[in-house]
């Protein structure tokens, strides 16, 4: 019994996300905020958010720090909840799925564990990782290389090999993090809204050129993946400017406009954008012969999310 309480626990530490983590969390029966774990969650998103990485404080079997590592995540996650951008919200995520990846990259049987966890349903054939179609593109891809028109795919399924296996699993964990956040403001304690005042939220603001009667800067709005605002850049600035301004044919619009969501995804991973929505948005601009937003109104749109130059 011992022994399987000591394995949980090192699971919990390496994938503090996993339900084996929670499970942990709940046997230590906490209902009051331990200002000893507080403190690690602001240390944590503070490292994050100054340099993008988790950092891990090797445990060597001492189960108090790997506790405190655990706890430090439950924290970090409603802090990030209390600051309540999605910017920051996707960096939190990121960098916690980049800190699994050092362990997921190490044991297989775990990279598989985790990803099922998260939902991925993955199958072994022999040298082969194989997951439905669906899951498949469900999870943001950052590496063009797991795009899916690279992947091979039959009967509904895609067959992949131990590199994109971890890079899909990553992705997952990265979704299934941001995609549980923000915790409700009213769920969280006094003492972790206060500690967060600490904490200056994170600000991407995409740099887009100004110059009058130009539209370099939807250019470079296509080249940046934004946070938010995406639903009305799509239908405002992007379907018009695809289907009138440049003359794609519907199609091709929309592919342009399915992959930027995509590259999206990876900064925030949640959105209710599909890609009916988006052929719908290219195929209305063109019958109704719309015009992008002017640059002036653009900017009031984007003004959260992007700087003109």
């Amino acid at each position: 019994m011992l022994y399987m309480q000591q394995e949980k626990l090192d699971f919990a530490y390496k994938y503090p996300f996993s339900k084996e983590a929670k499970e942990v969390v709940a046997e230590l029966g906490t209902t009051s905020v331990t200002q000893a774990y507080l403190h690690q969650g602001v240390a944590r998103l503070g490292d994050i958010f100054k340099t993008g990485r988790v950092t891990r404080e090797r445990a060597r079997g001492i189960a108090e720090v790997k506790i405190g590592y655990i706890m430090g995540y439950v924290y970090a996650r409603m802090l990030v909840s209390a600051l309540g951008d999605g910017y920051s919200i996707s960096r939190f995520a990121a960098a916690e799925a980049e800190a699994a990846t050092e362990f997921l990259a190490l044991n297989l049987d775990e990279m598989v564990r985790v990803g099922n966890e998260m939902g991925l349903g993955i199958e072994r054939e022999k040298d082969d990782f194989i997951v439905g179609f669906e899951a498949f593109v469900s999870v943001p891809k950052r590496d063009r290389a797991m795009r899916l028109i690279n992947q091979r795919l039959s009967n509904g399924k895609v067959r992949m090999n131990v590199r994109q296996l971890l890079e899909l699993v990553k992705g997952s964990v990265e979704k299934g993090i941001g995609g549980g956040l923000p915790i409700d403001r009213k769920k969280l304690p006094k003492e972790v809204t206060e500690a967060a005042k600490s904490l200056k939220p994170q600000e991407r603001r995409v740099p887009l050129s100004a110059r009058p009667g130009s539209y370099a800067w939807i250019e470079k709005l296509l080249e940046t993946p934004i946070a938010d605002v995406r639903h009305r850049s799509v239908n405002l600035i992007l379907a018009p400017y695809l289907v009138n301004v440049k003359g794609l044919d519907e199609e091709s619009a929309a592919k342009v406009i399915i992959d930027y969501i995509e590259r999206c995804k990876t900064i925030n991973p949640n959105t209710k954008i599909n890609e009916s929505y988006i052929r719908y948005q290219c195929k209305y601009a063109k019958n109704k012969g719309m015009r992008p937003l002017s640059m002036a109104k653009a900017k009031d749109l984007l003004k959260e999310v992007a700087e003109f130059e």
